[in-house]
């Protein structure tokens, strides 16, 4: 009885590049210099603490792993989901809210997930004597993802610990994954063994799944809740393009080397969502033009200017193209 959280058709590998900012964290914390990393893969530190902002995940995994590599932890992955607060995550603080046991808790889990990320595919499957919760990577990575494995691995021992409480019981619990060089020998007791796929899998017994969970005193109130979509190369493209609409050049070369992969990767992931690069970012002009008429803080001509257009009449000939109106006319309703 499996239970899902994607489908093949959102398996573009894109990931929220927030999630990468506890190694930032921590790294910062230790006086450890991260530049030397973030220059590696072309980022800037402060996109990290932005959360609308999405890249492909193997930018991802070569950061982290710059990261360890800067800080010489072979371990850091590990290192850093042992001291992540776990309610700092959204899919973790609202299932866990919004469930009794660890049944309820993963089935609303796994529906959860994929606003963080397209790159991998969860799913809890069910058999008669176990429970197997899979982490599935979409694609096989160029990039190994050492670091965020022995982080996943972290985060999820902590994850289903916490909510088995006092059940918990490590021999019982079994951890398989290609990159077990990322965990070091006899972490937390369990059983670990080589896997064959790029992701990651859990194995723990299966009455665990009805026991009700111990939150309390652990869970406390959430932020409000992120938009109720999956990550895609769209969502992606927008949020990397959203402060670039003013430059000349975004063709695909420019946009995928944001997005960190392939230009042709970029094409064939836009036309499995029925769109182009160009439709694309002329409705987020159109978007992003709307969202500053309508805060009336800004001149037509500025406005134009933050798009990309010198000239007001150009802007206007463009804005009414799209929206049928003229800008002036669209504050004015």
């Amino acid at each position: 009885m499996p239970f899902n959280s994607t489908t093949q058709e959102h398996s573009e590998g894109f990931i929220r590049l927030s999630l990468a900012a506890p190694f930032l964290q921590y790294l910062t914390e230790r006086k450890i210099n991260p530049q030397p990393a973030l220059d590696q893969v072309g980022l800037k530190a402060e996109l990290l603490s932005d959360p609308s902002v999405f890249v492909h995940s193997e930018l991802v995994y070569g950061l982290v792993n710059a990261f360890s590599e800067v800080s010489g932890d072979q371990y850091l992955g590990l290192n850093v989901g042992e001291t992540f607060d776990l309610q700092e995550w959204p899919p973790f603080a609202q299932a866990l809210q919004s469930t009794k046991t660890l049944f309820e808790f993963f089935t609303r889990f796994v529906g959860l997930v994929p606003q963080e990320s397209s790159s991998v595919r969860h799913s809890l499957v069910i058999e008669a004597d176990k429970a197997t919760y899979r982490i599935e990577r979409q694609q096989e990575p160029t990039v190994p993802p050492v670091q965020v494995t022995g982080f996943a691995a972290a985060i999820y021992l902590r994850l289903l610990q916490t909510v088995v409480g006092g059940a918990w019981d490590s021999s019982l619990v079994r951890l398989e994954s290609r990159y077990i060089n990322s965990l070091p020998f006899g972490y937390k007791r369990i059983e670990v063994g080589l896997g064959s796929d790029p992701g990651m899998q859990i194995s723990f017994p299966v009455e665990w799944l009805f026991l009700h969970h111990v939150s309390e005193g652990f869970a406390k109130p959430i932020a409000l809740p992120r938009q109720d979509e999956e990550v895609t190369v769209v969502a992606a493209l927008r949020s990397v393009l959203r402060d670039k609409l003013d430059e000349t050049d975004l063709g695909p070369e420019v946009v995928a080397g944001l997005l960190g992969i392939q230009p042709e990767r970029l094409l064939k992931a836009l036309q499995k969502q029925g769109t182009t690069l160009p439709r694309e970012i002329k409705r987020l002009r159109v978007d992003v033009a709307k969202e500053h008429i309508r805060e009336d803080k800004m001149t037509m001509a500025e406005i134009g200017l933050l798009l990309g257009y010198s000239d007001k009449s150009h802007f206007t000939r463009f804005f009414r193209g799209q929206t049928g109106m003229t800008p002036t006319k669209f504050r004015s309703k």
